[in-house]
């Protein structure tokens, strides 16, 4: 019986990441805006600057540009696999296994907003300085920021899952 369950809710989890992964393969930054728009509004609040939108483009800054590869797709469909493990593997009832999945949806989301927004301030400040700057700085800051905000946030969300006073996700 465990296991049917846990099939099922395995399935509800990954249907949608793989349904998003395969719909978005050929979006450009207009499809995206929807991850671009909330990264460019929390830039413009932190730089002091605002941005202009470039059909088929992006956000537009002085000096750099938040486009299609800034979205965070990728994070995105692994913050939310990873959530959704840990809600599925948790020792409690049905119905609290089904919340920690929903819960999981603007969890993923709003992480993946906070961490590119994060990264993206991070490679502006990065560029100052002599020798950090470049695609392969910029990737490499790419792999810790997604990397220590998907650790920090599998930690607290399995522990939140699994402290019994917030178990009960009420």
């Amino acid at each position: 019986m465990k296991s049917k369950s846990t099939a099922i809710f395995t399935l509800l989890a990954i249907s949608p990441a793989l349904l998003f992964k395969w719909l978005q393969r050929d979006w450009s930054s207009d499809e995206l805006r929807f991850l671009l728009y909330p990264v460019q509004w929390l830039v413009a609040i932190f730089k002091g600057q605002s941005s202009l939108y470039l059909v088929g483009e992006g956000y537009q800054f002085n000096g750099f540009i938040i486009e299609k590869s800034c979205a965070g797709v990728n994070f995105l469909v692994i913050c939310w696999c990873t959530l959704a493990y840990l809600s599925i593997q948790n020792q409690h009832q049905r119905s609290i296994k089904i919340k920690a999945l929903l819960w999981s949806i603007p969890l993923s989301y709003g992480l993946c907003i906070l961490a590119n927004t994060f990264r993206i301030l991070s490679a502006l400040v990065l560029q100052r300085l002599p020798g950090l700057h470049g695609p392969n700085v910029h990737e490499a800051l790419g792999v810790v920021v997604y990397l220590s905000v998907l650790l920090l946030a599998t930690a607290l969300f399995h522990h939140f899952l699994n402290f019994s006073n917030h178990a009960k996700l009420a």
